[in-house]
């Protein structure tokens, strides 16, 4: 059982008591009014009041393991499971047994940081509720503090174990402690000098470097630890190994990435609070801990509120996080004529133009220090209400989605972001027969929807092998109770939402039946929500987006487009995630999450984007043979094995593409539809939010077992 931390805050109108006595959930999801509130991004004044006590909390434990020595194959293990700091965020009259009971069940609790005004009435909540230390108020948190509640809570837990060496301090610069705290962790228990690491006069540059050292120092430890090298083998081989690992170095990496769309501003802001706000840098030297730090202006606020959530992901995972620069306004506007370019019959040429200015106008983005982490990433979660995998970043031809997996959390509003960081459920592992329930929400009347139906049953039909690990259930949901009678009938374990979707004024919605639904009000969520529906999370206008929403009803991952999609198209991207995720569970391989069967599934469809350009090339890849079979199976089959590169996944597959017309006499031809009428990469404009790289497709001991020394 990991500890429990409570930071409490004082509730305004929004976050009083709620009427029920059901467990406890963040309670502040709306957007606060103005005047309650930070701008742009929204951050609830009363809980950025508790910032201070969020990043104090931070810096202890976040589970057991982290008072004492433990082995480096083990730490790197880790990095894929994600052990967050538990962190309750509660007003301080919701502080009770009836509301926190499933925390206290499942969780030691520690310690309660709290506002000053309420510190007895916290102490006395706490002791009920059976906090083994005493409430301390934000006032006297400090460097101080810290040591002395690392070795209380050592004494009390684990006495008999040795303490791990060191010192712990709190981080001064928030703008690097994405980078630093993380390293700062490792290094203690890595026996590092620890330090110097607390100088706050650390470079950007100088601390990416030294935390990309540690975890290349970690990885190569891990590895002869795995290999059970002899202590004189391991020295011997030491200098070679680490120029092994930095080679192939994979951590994870957590990126924030502020900024608010123009036409969304417009929509919730007066011009005075418009003018408010500006583009902020990446470092600013101002941006540091304090108890009063809620007391800066909105834009310093809401950029520790989103380090906060930057650090508590990077810190999880035992990997890298950076904190980027606002994206620039013009990018919100590129984007938002590139989804609207969507809405009529589009063209390749078009897409490429403003996919160009869109690279253009984000280049700002593109530091040293983000080439080179996600050049080492091994997937990104990205803080922001901008899709940066839709850029390409410097060097590549295909866009950074490609690349590598990418999951999002939304940023709008902030207070929610904040709240579903620290709440955010256990990992899952979903190594058991799959449910998946595909709810129908198109008429049979609708040509979309027997289409749709037409899909659906070749998912299902392809399937029918794998069926002792994917169960496919299809119900007819034309109306909101059906579906919900359904999710409640079925409990699956991924529901895919067939359904048309619609813009409400700036709100993305699911058409159900013929009525437009922001709200499922399901009574259990599954915990992942796959939506085969048009443009249910566009990003360019800032529009309130169903798929972002469902993460509130309680889904921990959701799939959704950014532009309308065809719907055969769609179809067949949906049965091969399905066909792929069955296979794999199956037969485990290649996957270790969700999010890496999903990422396979986009970036191989590359070549199902290129063919569906023009009837000509489709009709040449599926009719002209070679080598007595059709090109589309040699080039499946053979020709594309090891060959494409995923940061250029298109080139490449026109490449290769181009080689076997060229045996065939016809390379020139195929070469111009490539161009004329060309292609877009619809299979990019997808979104998946919340937390698909904690939905796991194994379990937690067999994740151990296969990086368990002498293995």
């Amino acid at each position: 059982m990991p500890p429990l931390y409570a930071v409490l805050f004082t509730p305004g109108a929004a976050e009083g008591r709620s009427q029920d006595k059901s467990p406890y959930v963040p309670v502040v999801w709306e957007r606060p009014a103005a005047a309650e509130s930070t701008v742009p991004h929204g951050l609830a004044k009363t809980v950025a009041a508790a910032l201070p006590g969020l990043w104090y909390c931070l810096h202890l434990p976040a589970a057991l393991w982290d008072l004492v020595d433990v082995d480096a194959w083990k730490l790197k293990a880790v990095q894929s499971l994600r052990l967050d700091h538990n962190i309750v965020l509660v007003p301080i009259d919701m502080f009770d047994e009836d509301l926190l009971g499933r925390h206290l069940q499942h969780h030691h609790p520690v310690v309660t940081v709290c506002p000053d005004e309420v510190l007895a009435e916290a102490r006395q909540r706490a002791s009920a509720l059976g906090f083994v230390l005493p409430a301390i108020p934000y006032s006297q948190l400090s460097d101080a503090t810290l040591t002395a509640h690392w070795n209380a809570i050592h004494e009390h837990f684990i006495p008999d174990l040795p303490a791990l060496p060191g010192e712990v301090s709190l981080t001064r610069r928030l703008d690097m402690a994405p980078l630093t705290l993380p390293h700062r962790r490792l290094a203690r228990q890595m026996g590092w000098p620890t330090a110097e690491l607390a100088v706050q006069d650390t470079s950007m540059s100088s601390a990416f470097t030294q935390a990309l050292r540690g975890q290349t120092l970690l990885a190569a430890t891990a590895r002869l630890e795995r290999e059970r090298a002899s202590p004189s083998e391991a020295d011997r081989r030491f200098p070679q190994t680490i120029k092994e690992e930095a080679a192939r170095l994979r951590v994870p990496l957590a990126l924030g990435l502020p900024g608010t769309a123009p036409a969304y501003a417009r929509i919730a802001y007066d011009g005075e609070l418009r003018r408010r706000t500006g583009t902020q840098p990446a470092v600013s030297p101002d941006d540091t801990w304090s108890v009063t730090l809620h007391e800066r202006p909105d834009h310093m606020v809401e950029r520790a509120a989103i380090e906060f959530a930057v650090t508590h992901q990077a810190v999880a995972s035992s990997g890298l996080g950076l904190m980027l620069p606002t994206v620039p306004p013009d990018a919100f506007v590129i984007l938002a004529e590139l989804e609207r370019h969507f809405l009529t019959r589009h063209s390749s040429a078009a897409v490429r133009r403003l996919l160009a200015r869109l690279n253009d106008v984000a280049e700002p983005l593109w530091s040293k220090e983000l080439t080179t982490a996600i050049q080492r990433a091994s997937h990104l979660t990205v803080f922001s209400d901008f899709p940066l995998g839709l850029l390409t970043m410097p060097g590549d031809s295909a866009p950074l989605c490609a690349r590598l997996p990418v999951a999002y959390r939304p940023l709008q509003p902030l207070t929610r972001t904040v709240q579903q960081q620290v709440s955010a459920p256990p990992a899952i592992s979903l190594n058991h027969t799959i449910k998946v329930l595909i709810a129908e929400c198109i008429p049979l009347s609708d040509p979309v929807g027997r289409i749709s139906r037409e899909g659906w049953n070749m998912a299902r039909e392809t399937t029918e092998p794998e069926a002792a690990t994917l169960t496919v259930i299809q119900a007819e949901t034309l109306t909101l109770e059906a579906l919900q009678q359904s999710v409640t009938e079925h409990r699956p374990d991924i529901l895919v939402i067939s359904a048309h979707g619609t813009m409400v004024g700036n709100m993305a919605a699911l058409v159900i039946g013929d009525e437009p639904h922001l709200d499922l009000g399901l009574d259990r969520v599954p915990p992942v929500v796959m939506l085969s529906a048009c443009h249910v999370a566009p990003r360019g206008s800032g529009a309130v987006a169903i798929t972002d929403l469902l993460l509130r009803e309680g889904a921990l991952a959701v799939l959704g487009t950014q532009v309308p999609v065809e719907v055969t198209r769609n179809a067949m991207l949906m049965c091969r995630f399905l066909v792929y995720l069955a296979e794999e569970i199956a037969k485990p391989r290649q996957f270790d999450t969700i999010l890496d069967v999903w990422h396979h599934v986009q970036t191989s469809n590359a070549v199902n984007d290129i063919l569906d350009g023009s009837p000509s090339i489709r009709a040449w890849a599926t009719s002209a043979t070679i080598n007595g079979q059709p090109v589309i199976v040699e080039f499946m089959s053979s020709r594309a094995t090891g060959r494409l590169r995923l940061p250029h996944v298109y080139e490449d597959t026109e490449r290769v593409l181009g080689e076997i017309a060229d045996e065939q006499g016809l390379g020139d031809r195929v070469r111009n539809w490539f161009r004329r009428p060309g292609y877009v990469p619809e299979s990019l404009f997808y979104v998946f939010v919340g937390c698909p790289e904690r939905i796991h497709l194994s379990s937690l001991g067999q994740q151990i077992e296969q990086v368990r020394p002498g293995r």
